[in-house]
């Protein structure tokens, strides 16, 4: 038998000529990684998701975490009518704007959070338990 290769490529190693379906396949990969404890070079395009074990609840829970990822309304069928990493990809792409939902969440990962305002981290002076205990030694 022989094996396909993946495409998926780590976070590092992306660039920015990646286009809205490889992301999508990109991240399609990471959250199975994650999801079922694979290696993420494991997963190739087009096996089956239920070649890795992806049970109905799986599923349903990565099409949502999916629909919240792109701010998009899935069909909860998604994985089952369209059962690869290649072919959900490829259906996304054709029945949504994936490109405007994959550049939505690029520009909301470049905003960087607010530091912490100082007042909130004044409490490094206030002596806790631990240094209560620590004066009876």
């Amino acid at each position: 038998m022989q094996l396909q290769s993946s495409s998926y490529k780590l976070n590092n190693q992306a660039t920015a000529t990646t286009t809205p379906v490889e992301t999508v396949q990109n991240w399609l990969i990471k959250q199975l990684a994650e999801q079922l404890r694979l290696d993420p070079a494991s997963i190739k395009l087009t096996e089956p998701f239920t070649r890795y074990g992806l049970d109905s609840i799986d599923a349903v829970t990565l099409v949502g975490d999916l629909e919240d990822w792109l701010d998009l309304d899935l069909p909860d069928t998604l994985f089952w009518d369209h059962p690869t990493v290649e072919k959900s990809a490829k259906y996304l792409e054709e029945n949504y704007d994936l490109a405007d939902a994959v550049s939505n969440i690029e520009s909301e990962e470049t905003v960087t959070e607010t530091p912490i305002n100082e007042t909130q981290d004044n409490n490094n002076d206030k002596k806790g338990w631990g240094n209560l205990f620590g004066r009876f030694k």
